[in-house]
């Protein structure tokens, strides 16, 4: 599968939608978003330095590098667009939110899985496992998803992974500074949170109730990748209704 970004961009138009997706995932986790937005819209699908590569490539990069992406594209967005609404899963909230924080022409954020505690559990290490392997049955949703999810070529060299573990040391540290700036959004915010996530901690959602520009809804059947169909059907429509509003 190709992990490439999508971007389009209406002159004519005053809004764009920014898409952001999580570590080692892929700008494909928006697709059906995407589909969505009309062409009165600007759009980009941004895809992460390191990602759409090898092992190895993902070693190379960082955070800072992550940040200084992000910071450069919307603004880029902002030269030719009054208003900017991001759609983000995973690390991409955190990049979001920091953005949005220091750019008002970000007015809307769609946040998705956002991870400001974590709690791993054993069901990601196995999906990991089976996404690694390609040990996956046709019936295992979740293991599915994170597959059509992981936006990384595989090696099978496991010491080649190595390199990642300042990626993740870096992930903690970003979480823990975006949580001092949450009181700070002024944008509105729709935060979609999963029941069953295997990464993302419910106490996530504490930092969220500070500020009331942030609404928190719970998708009840689903995980950090895998969607239950009316948990997706529920974000689609609210996603919609965020474009029309």
């Amino acid at each position: 599968m190709e992990h490439k970004e999508f971007k389009r961009i209406n002159k004519n138009a005053n809004t764009v939608v920014l898409f952001i997706h999580g570590i080692v995932g892929t700008p494909n986790h928006f697709n059906e978003f995407v589909s969505l937005v009309p062409n009165t819209f600007s759009v980009y699908n941004m895809l992460l330095d390191g990602h759409g590569k090898g092992v190895k490539d993902f070693s190379k990069t960082s955070m800072k590098k992550w940040e200084t992406q992000v910071a450069d594209v919307v603004d880029e967005l902002c030269l030719t667009h009054e208003k900017i609404y991001i759609v983000a899963h995973s690390l991409g909230t955190l990049l979001a939110i920091e953005q949005a924080v220091k750019n008002p022409k970000i007015q809307k954020m769609f946040l998705l899985a956002s991870p400001l505690s974590l709690f791993l559990k054993p069901k990601m290490t196995i999906n990991s496992l089976k996404v690694y392997f390609d040990k996956i049955s046709p019936s295992d949703r979740q293991a599915l998803a994170a597959k059509n999810c992981y936006g990384i070529e595989k090696d099978k060299n496991p010491f080649h992974y190595i390199g990642w573990i300042p990626r993740f040391f870096e992930l903690f540290s970003k979480i823990r500074k975006t949580r001092s700036m949450i009181n700070l959004i002024n944008a509105e915010c729709a935060v979609f949170q999963s029941s069953k996530d295997e990464l993302v901690s419910k106490r996530s959602v504490k930092y969220f109730a500070q500020n009331p520009n942030v609404s928190v809804k719970w998708l009840e059947k689903s995980g950090h990748y895998y969607y239950d169909e009316g948990d997706k059907n529920l974000l689609l429509a609210e996603f919609s209704k965020m474009l029309t509003q």
